[in-house]
């Protein structure tokens, strides 16, 4: 059973009080003009919400379980702190996106903003366009796949996780160090890629790793530098 909901002029408690009503009791839920709201979907333990047109900043935070799908596009913070459950978004995200999540999957169709997946614990995290900088930053798990190009300071101070990226980036951060593609690397992009259906050889993709797992002994950090030429 489908369930339809206009939250045109709804306050967002009253929102989450509706959807929350209906997810959690089994019904797949359908939402219209939704954007001016933040917060929408938060704390969700189970359903399928498909939002028609975008959705404001936080929606989707504290995730638990929930299948939340936005037509168009969110603002900042999406998916903030979830901790299992999946959040596609079709268009772009803002800044922010995947940050201090502790598992679940985060899918964007476009482009994502600064800080993407900072404190990422265990999430995975797949961009199909370009991401801002600072994606990674403080990473102490998890996976962060990016299909387009990236900005400055990719990976900053990363623990642990891995960032892999097939377009190109503007700088490496902190602690960081390129690591060879393994079987293992190429097993895991072609099962995570190929149940999205997107097409990428992961032969193509760089692998952003943690140069050390204990980068604040250093005296002074490890930065990453790009070799070009042969």
């Amino acid at each position: 059973m489908t369930m339809t909901l206009d939250l045109l002029g709804v306050t967002l408690h009253e929102s989450n009080l509706r959807l929350r009503r209906s997810a959690e009791s089994g019904e797949e839920v359908r939402v219209s003009n939704a954007s001016h709201l933040k917060g929408l979907c938060g704390g969700l333990r189970k359903g399928t919400v498909h939002v028609e047109g975008d959705v404001g900043d936080y929606f989707g935070i504290l995730n638990n379980g929930a299948t939340l799908v936005v037509e168009g596009s969110a603002g900042r913070f999406v998916g903030d702190n979830m901790t299992a459950g999946k959040i596609v978004v079709r268009g772009d995200v803002g800044d922010g996106a995947a940050d201090y999540c502790y598992g679940g999957t985060v899918v964007v169709g476009k482009s994502a903003g600064d800080f993407l997946g900072t404190m990422n614990k265990g999430a995975t995290v797949i961009i199909s366009g370009d991401v801002g900088n600072h994606a990674g930053t403080y990473m102490t798990a998890g996976d962060i796949i990016i299909l387009g190009d990236a900005g400055e300071a990719l990976g900053d101070f990363i623990i642990r996780g891995s960032i892999y990226v097939l377009g190109s980036y503007d700088s490496l951060g902190s602690n960081t160090k390129l690591e060879k593609m393994r079987s293992d690397d190429i097993d895991k992009l072609n099962t995570v890629l190929g149940k999205l259906g997107i097409q990428a050889n992961p032969r193509s993709f760089e692998k952003v790793a943690p140069a050390s797992s204990k980068p604040f002994y250093h005296e002074q950090p490890v930065v990453a530098r790009k070799v070009i030429g042969p």
